[in-house]
């Protein structure tokens, strides 16, 4: 069972049914028999938490949504409150921990900015996880499957964008994370054609490879690629219904900054630049950090 707001009150249940410490992820504790942390099928009652979509309304409207699948997915069953509004930092935190076992420090980089850049605010509407006040903070440019706020809609789903995505699969069931690193080099591409006000430093380039990177994180699961393998159909599931996957299964390991900057690292070594760390103090002055032609576009018969 996972804790969530029940959907005809939006307030919290004054008992929720915790299966771990409220506030923290819980850790994996090696046995004899089970020695590596795996993925197992997420259990809770899916007549309460049950699917129920919803699109971002207009100013006043009665729902909101994010430019995220993964927080639209909480609210879409009911995790956190299904209108989006008025949500809470604990409540999206503890849901994040609980659906997907996000860790603790990934938790505090993508929320903490977002409150903070609100200020006084102790709840927030989900659109405002892409209003002018996050840009380039949570809200980055080429995102796999949404626009750039300076060129168009930066909330909804473009379906030809997500086509693209799925369609750089080198097998037609998978996505390895160099397929998601070339995806993203187009997207890199693209945006930096369109945009009226171009920047892609370091923590915009981290930002926008986060979100490919979270998705094998989460999503994958076991099969040729190794126990993370990214399958075309999780992912289309996930973008198109923002939902769970059929095929879901939860990290038994929480879900780290370590592992996503892995991910990320080995996405940038295959276009062929590197992130700086920490970020330099020039890194929101219009650089662009990644080069416009990939290595492996150079010598394309060059093996990783």
């Amino acid at each position: 069972m996972v804790y969530a707001w029940p959907s005809n009150l939006d307030q919290p249940d004054p008992s929720p049914p915790w299966t771990h410490d409220h506030g923290h992820n819980e850790l994996f504790r090696p046995t004899t028999d089970h020695l590596i942390p795996m993925k197992k099928p997420l259990q809770f009652d899916t007549k309460r938490y049950y699917y129920e979509p919803h699109h971002n309304d207009a100013i006043n409207g009665t729902y909101k949504r994010a430019p995220c699948p993964a927080l639209n997915t909480l609210a879409n069953r009911g995790f956190i409150p299904r209108s989006g509004k008025h949500v809470a930092y604990e409540n999206i935190a503890q849901a994040a921990r609980d659906v997907f076992n996000f860790g603790d420090d990934s938790i505090l980089i993508v929320l903490y900015p977002a409150f903070a850049l609100h200020p006084n605010a102790t709840h927030l509407d989900l659109d405002q996880f892409a209003d002018d006040k996050v840009q380039h903070a949570i809200n980055c440019p080429a995102a796999p499957t949404r626009l750039d706020r300076d060129i168009g809609n930066n909330i909804d789903l473009n379906t030809t964008l997500l086509d693209s995505l799925l369609s750089f699969s080198k097998d037609g069931q998978t996505l390895t994370l160099e397929d998601l690193a070339e995806h993203h080099h187009l997207r890199h591409n693209q945006s930096r054609a369109e945009s009226k006000s171009w920047q892609f430093g370091n923590s915009d380039t981290t930002c926008a490879l986060a979100q490919y990177a979270n998705l094998v994180g989460i999503l994958g699961r076991n099969g040729k690629h190794g126990l993370l393998t990214l399958y075309v159909e999780d992912v289309k599931q996930f973008y198109l219904k923002e939902d769970l996957p059929d095929a879901y299964e939860r990290r038994e390991l929480p879900y780290f900054t370590t592992e996503g900057l892995i991910h990320i690292d080995r996405m940038t070594h295959h276009i062929g630049f590197q992130v700086i760390r920490p970020f330099p103090a020039d890194d929101h002055s219009g650089i662009d950090i990644e080069p416009l032609t990939a290595a492996y576009e150079e010598n394309p018969t060059c093996v990783d």
